[in-house]
């Protein structure tokens, strides 16, 4: 093709005609000018096409992420609700507690043994355990400024995250100090899907002269004060909870709207724990399992497992976790209690992040 230009362009010159060589080259210079203009056409097509993908790929992880707020969210005004529960309950049937005078009646079968766990749980502040993803993920969100939708979801996106690390909803600590002026210990607490499992991990934790300093404290008008002022703020922080899982969900709606094939994806799933090298306050390490079914989520990996404790997470964070006391079989709940290993041995492990499904299928020589 090019030598077929240069012979034209040979004879227009040498037959001595300016006019005709004149508008031969302005037409070469035109078709040069289109073939550039084709050609970065479509590297930006095939550019903008690369970016959509990417945003796409990351805009699932977001997804993810989001959905998984949205089950805490949701969990987390169930927990208030049953805080608020527990002081209302306590407000109105304080005269069925024992008080100063009748304190000596105190046996096994009364509520004194109560008094504990009930004042650790509404005290405890649990807004902290709502950790999110979004921030580190919407990081790598490469939108098109260009792109009226994208340029929406991202901002969408950012300002959630904004207003999820600079506002955690918590509220003052107004019964704890009571606590420790009246030299009362608090047990050990954890709450999964708001459930109030706090023990005491001795029987001797509490002295005879510890319940009458509880006894002291139920009874004070200091006390039922700290009570009422705690109420107001776990009643607005559940309005808090609220508008946060109605936002979250507006956005996971808008995100669909946009890319409807989005799905829940989770990566980089592992497990830790006891049973294997030990969790993060001895420097343990999520050991990675394999994604064996893409479509329907299944991870899988066979490990020797001794007598202890495991969970499974996403990308060695507490972020996104999975437990439940249930052995070897059971259903994976959000921040679940650690999984119980009883039996030291070789094991083929399943789990399924979407429904929460593990098996821990122990293998024969």
């Amino acid at each position: 093709m090019i030598s077929y230009f240069q012979k034209i362009r040979k004879q227009l010159s040498g037959e001595n005609k300016p006019v005709k060589y004149f508008r031969y080259a302005i037409g070469e210079i035109i078709l040069v000018v289109i073939g550039i203009l084709i050609a970065l056409q479509a590297n930006n097509w095939n550019e903008n096409r690369k970016q959509k993908a990417q945003f796409k790929v990351t805009l699932e992880q977001l997804y993810s992420a989001m959905t998984y707020d949205a089950l805490k969210f949701d969990e987390h005004i169930n927990i208030t609700a049953g805080q608020i529960e527990t002081i209302d309950y306590f407000l109105n049937n304080r005269d069925s507690y024992p008080t100063v005078e009748n304190y000596s009646i105190f046996n096994k079968n009364t509520n004194l043994k109560e008094i504990p766990n009930v004042l650790n749980f509404v005290a405890t502040d649990f807004s902290t355990a709502i950790i999110s993803d979004t921030k580190q993920i919407v990081s790598n969100l490469n939108y098109n400024a260009n792109n009226k939708s994208q340029n929406e979801i991202f901002k969408y996106i950012l300002n959630y995250t904004n207003e999820f690390n600079n506002q955690n909803g918590s509220f003052k600590d107004y019964l704890k100090p009571l606590y420790l002026a009246n030299n009362i210990a608090m047990p050990e607490s954890r709450i999964y899907s708001g459930v109030d499992s706090s023990r005491i991990t001795d029987s001797l934790y509490y002295t005879k002269n510890d319940y009458f300093n509880m006894v002291k404290l139920i009874h004070s008008a200091e006390f039922i004060t700290a009570l009422k002022y705690t109420k107001n703020d776990l009643l607005y922080y559940k309005i808090f909870l609220k508008n946060r899982l109605s936002n979250v969900k507006s956005i996971l709606n808008v995100i669909k709207n946009y890319y409807p094939k989005v799905k829940i994806l989770y990566q980089d799933v592992g497990i830790i724990g006891t049973s294997l090298d030990g969790f993060d306050d001895v420097g343990g390490k999520s050991t990675p399992l394999i994604l064996s079914d893409i479509e329907n989520d299944i991870w899988e990996i066979d490990l020797y497992l001794k007598k202890g404790q495991v969970k499974f997470r996403c990308r060695d964070s507490w972020a996104q976790n999975w437990g439940n006391a249930e052995f070897p079989n059971g259903i994976g709940i959000l921040d679940g209690d650690n999984i119980i290993v009883n039996e030291a041995g070789n094991y083929h492990i399943i789990f399924k992040p979407i429904t929460g499904e593990y098996k821990f299928i122990k293998q024969t020589k």
